[in-house]
């Protein structure tokens, strides 16, 4: 283990925020549901299955969720890779589902998403656990990449990872860092132990973005930074996203780019 991972260890995740408070709303009633996982997470865990309910048994912050994780939902890609050329990608919320190698104590909302990637002829699939957190965050448990239905990498990170925002801050300026230990094991079974440290970013909030899959308004603008041991950034690792309410990611620039084609999120 590295003396860079010790640190961070030491020191957990760290939030900073200027203006305004120092976290993301919470939920609509001030209270935080029990834990349906172990306790390596950055916050407490939005139960997938009894998300918060109002007084007629509606979900108040959905239509304000930035990363929809409802069992069903759809979301079509165009991508623009450097390296891979033009491609679709689709993800589907396939629900909650116990996370490998956890002996049935953890459970995560399943990703799946499928790449069909046309200059390779590859058919490129990741299943990955993510869950909503109370503090506005949504987090990453684990990821498993399949090339042509064959498993060729699973991750894991403690604490679980950042994906992306759920809810959009009170003010800015919002910054998050989070220093965590990444764990991958390739399928021929040998392994890699990192410890990247990244710094999440909310640049603009009522931004009003234009995609094929039509005209989005209220959009956020976050940016992820990966930093380097000496604490400074890694351009070639920079990723900007575009968030709407409701719908979710509709814009990715940065190592490839992503645009929003057709989605259904489901209510």
């Amino acid at each position: 283990m590295t003396r860079r991972w010790v640190a961070a260890l030491a020191a957990g995740w760290v939030m900073t925020a200027c203006g305004g408070g120092s976290s993301l709303p919470p939920g609509p009633d001030g209270t935080q549901t029990p834990p349906i996982t172990d306790p390596g997470l950055p916050g407490d865990p939005v139960d997938p299955n009894d998300p918060p309910k109002d007084p007629d048994g509606n979900d108040p912050q959905a239509a304000a969720r930035l990363w929809p994780l409802t069992a069903g939902s759809t979301w079509v890609y165009d991508i623009s890779d450097p390296q891979e050329g033009n491609f679709q990608k689709r993800v589907t919320v396939l629900g909650v589902r116990e996370v490998p190698d956890t002996q049935g104590k953890v459970t995560g909302v399943l990703m799946h998403s499928r790449q069909d990637r046309t200059r390779t002829g590859v058919v490129y699939e990741e299943y990955s656990w993510q869950l909503e957190l109370t503090n506005g965050l949504v987090v990453r448990l684990r990821e498993e990449d399949h090339k042509d239905g064959q498993k060729v990498r699973s991750t894991t990170w403690s604490p679980a990872t950042v994906k992306s925002l759920a809810r959009a801050p009170d003010s800015l300026p919002w910054s998050y860092q989070s220093a965590v230990r990444e764990l991958v094991v390739m399928g021929d079974g040998s392994t890699e132990d990192k410890d990247p440290t990244y710094n999440w970013r909310v640049l603009q909030t009522g931004l009003t973005l234009q995609t094929k899959a039509g005209t989005f308004t209220n959009v956020i603008k976050v940016q992820r930074d990966k930093l380097n041991d000496a604490g400074e950034v890694n351009p070639e690792k920079v990723r900007t996203y575009w968030l709407a309410p409701g719908v979710g990611k509709i814009r990715e620039e940065g190592e490839r780019t992503e645009e929003l084609s057709s989605y259904e999120v489901k209510k």
